[in-house]
């Protein structure tokens, strides 16, 4: 049996394989890309028996996407979505259906990997903090992430119009405290800023629910904050897509 897992994001397409059993992540693609040159992208040696697929990502990129993979390869995908309580897990939304899809396989995920409470931190576009304790979802806290803030202060301060995109996109890991520019102001600042919230979560946490957390780090921006974290952490860059295997597996078991 071959599987295929995507993990569809606003940019990118985090993807994986299952082939007889075996798991296999591979380097993301870029969804434009993807779109513009055809399936050949994923270079695979035979077409996928089964694609399942989450997704936070534009609905027309996504239905695109979801066309070519039927014209291609006579399959139709199967979206994975939040749900109520599966596999272990109990969403702690009042409303389970507005649970980011990204966050929900990001838990479970790490459930399946670690048998502990667990804050998981996934950095991308929004930058999310989820706790779980003994297969409870306790809640979770959504700020803008860290290119996004950059963007955001670009874009709507009139004295920093001479500051161009390409200034501000960075994944450098080794920025000065303080900038000696305006751009590396902001690099460094929205940097700061990110980690700073994330050790203060953490630290909260660990006091309010009387526990040690395990602290997992995911997302595409989460190399750039892991330096500047005040405790140990594991860094899963797959957490979503073995969420989703997990989920697929247990659910076909059950």
């Amino acid at each position: 049996m071959n599987k295929l897992f995507l993990d569809i994001g606003n940019s990118f397409i985090k993807w994986s394989t299952v082939i007889n059993g075996e798991y296999n992540v591979h380097k993301s693609i870029q969804i434009n890309d993807l779109l513009s040159n055809g399936l050949d992208s994923f270079n695979l040696e035979s077409f996928p028996d089964t694609v399942y697929f989450s997704t936070v990502a534009n609905a027309d990129n996504v239905d695109a996407l979801k066309l070519l993979i039927q014209s291609e390869w006579q399959v139709i995908p199967i979206q994975l979505t939040a749900q109520k309580s599966c596999c272990g897990l109990t969403s702690g939304y009042e409303n389970f259906n507005q649970l980011g899809d990204d966050r929900w396989f990001a838990m479970q995920g790490a459930i399946g990997i670690y048998n502990v409470p667990t804050i998981i931190v996934d950095a991308g576009t929004a930058l999310t903090i989820d706790a779980v304790v003994d297969g409870m979802h306790l809640g979770g806290l959504i700020v803008p992430g860290i290119h996004t803030m950059r963007t955001s202060l670009v874009t709507n301060t009139a004295n920093l119009s001479d500051v161009t995109s390409s200034d501000i996109k960075s994944d450098n890991t080794e920025l000065q405290l303080l900038g000696t520019n305006t751009s590396s102001a902001i690099l460094a600042g929205t940097l700061y800023m990110a980690a700073a919230f994330i050790n203060q979560v953490i630290n909260d946490l660990n006091n309010q629910v009387n526990t040690q957390f395990k602290v997992i780090m995911t997302g595409g921006e989460s190399q750039q904050l892991c330096r500047l974290l005040d405790c140990e952490y594991d860094y899963v860059p797959d957490l979503v897509l073995q969420g989703m295997v997990n989920v697929e597996e247990s659910v076909k078991n059950s």
